[in-house]
């Protein structure tokens, strides 16, 4: 009988699970190569998603985003620094040249979107719910002259310190809330993405708190309420700067963070149009249209960006609240940072200081004077005020980041410390605190107006210097490239810390004296805090 053909080599081969023994077999695994899937950089290392997040963090602040200042942070995971394909996202993607165009508009739109509805809260609906609950009616149609001081009744100085007690709140709740959103964005495994599902469920979350807290509640549910709208917030703010990140290729990411710089601007600016124009019309008006905003962000966001890849193929990784409170420790052994830190903190409170209560130092301080009242509420006036100081910082803004390139270019080649471009900076912000303050103090009629106005053009211009200046000392004050989205984390703490700081220092100064003349002290408090920040970028150089 014949036997069946052996092909050498093949089947011949002896079965290896019966040849070996279990040791040859451990033998063997020991020296197998094991594929193992790492798991994606966390966003909070990632230095382009900071820098996002600082872009987003104010109007000026997008200025530096939007200028065409050279200062990218050191990034060790550029496809720059190796020989990877600079036109593939990190995520492992590579956008066609229309995907590309959706990203660079997806996240313009996505900039306006977010930002507008969150700056006409914090500017103009919360403070004038806060007014709303202490019995002040800023709507109201009826004005009391108290015969003793010639102004309108209430001054309401007695706000100020609910006010600053709901902003330091949501201060400590979105220091928290950032890190912790990230941190599980991260760790997201669904077939829509890592940062899809958090954008839409976070604008329908935001939409439905921000109903809730234009109802009249105490101050106690308004700031749990608030709180909550922190970490709201975060779900749809943070993994939006992370996508950026993560989705758009190196080659494309200047030109597509230059726009979302410049749909911050606008954002902001729409923000303080849409508070101030909705609540001439009635206090709860502002929380309608702006919970609407809210529940439309995410979802239009999603719908005009590329649909984001799956993230089901990401490894498991288990939660860690040590990694969300190591987004809370600031580098050690970093005396440069320190004093950048410092600054900014020093700026951001000066900032903070009119900031805070722009709608009470409106309402309450430039139309705190007797003037020929008619049956038109006052915040009529107080409403196209604050819009036009709107138009004038996103003016003085965008003047800003047309002249940064410049200014930077001039002072390297006349080899010009930026410390001191900077400081100088400073200088001119106290100009423009200066001559608001002034002009409202020693002069009348429609001088308050005016000096407002100048003021906001000013200081738009400084600020936005500021940043876009200011940037590159906070890049050369990092001191391990490795952490550098880490160390910009914290860096970005220096707004929180300055917020809470205008809070308290404005509150106690408001509170300290009768009538409106508290509100006349937040500006040479301003003014001190402002030029403080100066004083130290200098002690920065000489430190050097």
């Amino acid at each position: 009988m014949l036997e069946p053909y052996v092909r050498p080599g093949i089947d011949d081969r002896p079965d290896l699970d019966k040849a070996l023994s279990p040791e040859d077999k451990a033998a063997v695994a020991r020296l197998a190569i094991k594929d193992r899937r790492r798991p994606p950089e966390a966003s909070a290392d990632q230095p382009e998603a900071q820098t996002v997040r600082l872009a987003a963090a104010g109007s000026s602040a997008a200025a530096a985003a939007a200028a065409s200042v050279d200062t990218p942070a050191p990034d060790m995971s550029s496809a720059y620094l190796d020989m990877r394909d600079p036109m593939v996202a990190a995520d492992g993607q590579r956008p066609t040249t229309g995907q590309v165009s959706r990203l660079n508009w997806g996240f313009f739109a996505a900039s306006i979107l977010v930002g507008a509805p969150w700056i006409a809260l914090n500017t103009i609906a919360m403070p004038n719910a806060v007014a709303r609950l202490f019995g002040y009616d800023t709507a109201a149609l009826q004005v009391t002259i108290n015969p003793a001081t010639g102004r309108p009744l209430p001054v309401a100085t007695d706000l100020a310190m609910p006010l600053a007690v709901l902003v330091i709140v949501g201060v400590v709740a979105s220091m928290f809330a950032m890190p912790l959103i990230s941190a599980l964005s991260d760790r997201t495994r669904t077939p829509l993405g890592r940062r899809t599902p958090w954008m839409v469920a976070g604008g329908v979350l935001c939409a439905l708190l921000t109903l809730l807290l234009g109802q009249n509640i105490g101050i106690v549910v308004l700031c749990i309420f608030w709180a909550l709208m922190q970490f709201a917030y975060a779900m749809l703010s943070a993994p939006l700067a992370s996508a950026i990140s993560e989705r758009v290729p190196d080659k494309f990411r200047p030109r597509i963070e230059r726009w979302h710089g410049i749909g911050v601007m606008l954002g902001q600016a729409l923000g303080v149009c849409m508070g101030a124009f909705g609540v001439m019309f009635d206090s709860f008006t502002p929380f309608t249209y702006t919970a609407v905003l809210f529940a439309v962000s995410g979802i239009l966001s999603v719908l005009i960006l590329p649909k984001e890849p799956s993230s089901t193929e990401q490894p498991r990784q288990l939660f860690n609240s040590d990694q969300v409170l190591d987004q809370l420790r600031p580098p050690a052994h970093a005396p440069a940072f320190a004093r950048v830190f410092t600054a900014r903190t020093c700026m951001m409170t000066g900032v903070g200081l009119t900031g805070v209560f722009l709608w009470y130092l409106v309402r309450f301080w430039v139309y705190g004077k007797a003037v020929v009242f008619t049956s038109a509420p006052l915040t009529l006036p107080a409403g196209f005020l604050i819009a036009g100081m709107a138009a004038a910082t996103l003016v003085g803004a965008a003047l800003a980041s047309w002249a940064a390139g410049p200014i930077s270019e001039s002072i390297e080649e006349k080899n010009i410390p930026t410390t001191r471009v900077v400081a100088g900076a400073c200088l001119l912000y106290a100009i423009g605190l200066g001559l608001a303050w002034g002009l409202g103090v020693w002069s009348t009629g429609t001088a308050r107006e005016n000096g407002m106005l100048l003021f906001a053009l000013i200081s738009g211009f400084a600020f936005g210097i500021y940043d876009s200046l200011g940037l590159e000392l906070v890049m050369d004050s990092l001191p391990d490239p490795r952490r550098a989205g880490h160390d910009l984390g914290i860096y970005a703490l220096a707004n929180s810390a300055g917020l809470a700081l205008a809070a308290i220092i404005g509150a106690l100064l408001v509170n300290a004296f009768e009538h409106s003349f508290g509100y006349y002290l937040l500006f040479p408090s301003a003014i001190v805090m402002v030029l403080l920040a100066g004083i130290v970028t200098l002690a920065a150089e000489s430190a050097q």
